[in-house]
């Protein structure tokens, strides 16, 4: 084996038959190019990273900035959002959404039925435009106006 005790300067190309290892730290000082596979124990970048193919990470990635996907998202498994969470556009569910809470500052529609478990209260007027089915018994705590009145059984009017 051959030593130097001394910098290595090469001024043309350096063609290796065999692999290279540097024990201490290396500076590529213009662009770096990796024709096969690149294998690092650890990656640090001062600047951008482009990656011209697929970027594929087994581990766990954490980032200290932003993340902006410019394309369509897809995710393998579930997602999970410590903070909140704006939506710009609209929101598409395509099964079942569950909230602990839910609040919108605009309208809401749903297309379908509406089934609300527990107790609802409104902070303004309700108005239905169709028919309404009331299951069990209807309690109005102020004046009810009713443009006609159809009863299948008894009715019971207390007051004067």
């Amino acid at each position: 084996a051959a030593s130097l005790d001394d910098a290595l300067r090469v001024r043309g190309a350096a063609v290796f038959g065999s692999g290279v290892e540097v024990s201490g730290g290396a500076r590529v000082a213009q662009a770096l190019t990796v024709d096969g596979a690149a294998r690092a124990a650890s990656l640090e970048a001062s600047g951008d990273v482009l990656a011209g193919g697929s970027l594929s990470v087994r581990g766990a990635a954490s980032l200290d900035d932003a993340l902006r996907v410019r394309g369509a998202a897809v995710f393998g498994s579930g997602v999970e959002v410590s903070g909140g969470a704006r939506v710009a556009q609209a929101l598409t569910v395509g099964g079942a959404a569950r909230a602990a809470s839910l609040e919108a500052s605009g309208d809401v529609l749903a297309g379908g039925s509406l089934s609300v478990r527990g107790a609802t209260r409104f902070g303004s007027g309700i108005d239905v435009s169709e028919s309404a089915h009331v299951g069990h018994n209807l309690t109005v705590g102020g004046a009810a106006r009713v443009g006609s009145l159809e009863a299948s059984g008894d009715v019971l009017a207390g007051g004067a």
